[in-house]
This record gives structure tokens, sequence and C-alpha cells, in this order.
């Protein structure tokens, strides 16, 4: 694989880093979205930092955790209102990543296929 404009990890992450950006910014649809999924981390993060007393960073991996399905298992909610609220967030809050994604993944291979070819190797 041809390393002319760094690897192509780098390459790929600034790309998207630049798609994230310029979506945010020109289209409305797509800032909804965003504007949704970090509202959905944050009050999350917000509410099992308060309900459960969990710190900072636990609040968000299992919020993270939660909404990408992965599920390890390793923290989990503790009391019943928690729980209820992890049920509504998870049904939630995968439908909203998952239209996030679809879009995220809309406009980077709408960027590649304006490219063209010639650019993409």
């Amino acid at each position: 694989m041809e390393r002319r404009n760094g690897i192509p990890f780098v390459r790929l992450w600034r790309r998207s880093a630049g798609v994230l950006v310029s979506g945010v910014r020109e289209d409305p649809d797509f800032r909804a979205l965003a504007v949704l999924v970090a509202g959905l981390m944050g009050s999350g993060t917000i509410f099992y930092m308060l309900v459960e007393g969990w710190n900072f960073v636990d609040a968000i991996y299992f919020c993270t955790i939660v909404l990408t399905t992965v599920g390890l298992g390793d923290v989990s909610p503790t009391n019943d209102a928690a729980k209820i609220f992890t049920v509504f967030y998870a049904l939630t809050g995968i439908g909203v990543l998952v239209a996030f994604g679809t879009a995220f993944a809309q406009r980077l291979v709408k960027q590649s296929e304006e490219e063209g070819p010639s650019r993409r190797r």
C-alpha cells in the first residue's frame, strides 16, 4: 500500500474529521443528528453521575457501551430507576446513533466519489 501522504489510518482519520466538521457546518439534518448524539451522551452521563454516583469516566464509558451495543457488563446500573432509564436510553439512543453513523458514512462515500479515482490512490 502506497504511503505517499502518510499512514493510511491517519489519512482516514483526517478525512473523517473533515467530513464531520463540514457536515455539521453545511447540513442541518446532519447537525441535528450530531446534536442529538451529543445530547444523549451528555444527558446519560449526567444521569448516571447523579443517580448511580459514578464518576465522569465511568458514566460516559457506560453510555458509550450502551449506545454502541458493545455491552461489556463490567459496569451496570444497580438501582431500579437507573435500570428503567437504561432501557429507554438504549432503545432511543441506538436508533439515533445508527442514523448518525449512516449519515456520516453517506457523506464520507459522497466525498470520496467527488474526489474521483485519482485522488483515492
